[in-house]
């Protein structure tokens, strides 16, 4: 996905309305068995070349994956975690200006070998009062 002039601010919900269309969000929400229920948006690679990056929806498992998903292992990270109160996407997009435009300013760190995750809760994702989390894999000083 391209990340060139923040297109993927609006190809992300895009992909997000395109997956209830076609029935994988239903997929992935009867195949969540996490602690507690959510999806996940996963930014992957990014490539600096072509300005673009890897993104997927998925849910913690342990069912038998179907053979149009893929199983994607997150390796063991510390994260720092992020709340976004509000409707999606404004929440989550309002999330990642903070984090860009005022937290890696004030609390630089070094990012850990491990994909940004996106988290949503369960329920009415419209809801001002709905949560939704960024997380990202931070290597710890010692």
């Amino acid at each position: 996905m391209s990340c060139e002039d923040g297109i993927h601010h609006i190809k992300i919900p895009e992909f997000w309305n395109e997956c209830q269309r076609n029935g994988i969000f239903s997929k992935l929400i009867f195949m969540d068995t996490g602690i507690p229920n959510g999806i996940f948006g996963l930014f992957g690679n990014y490539d600096e070349i072509t300005k673009e990056i890897e993104y997927a929806i998925m849910v913690n498992s342990n069912l038998k994956i179907p053979e149009e998903f893929q199983e994607i292992i997150i390796p063991e990270a510390t994260w720092a975690t992020f709340d976004c109160k509000g409707a999606v996407p404004q929440a989550i997009q309002n999330g990642w200006k903070y984090l860009n435009e005022e937290w890696l300013i004030k609390y630089p760190f070094r990012h850990a070998l491990c994909p940004e995750l996106e988290w949503y809760s369960a329920g009415n994702s419209y809801d001002k009062d709905y949560l939704s989390q960024i997380w990202i894999p931070i290597i710890e000083e010692e």
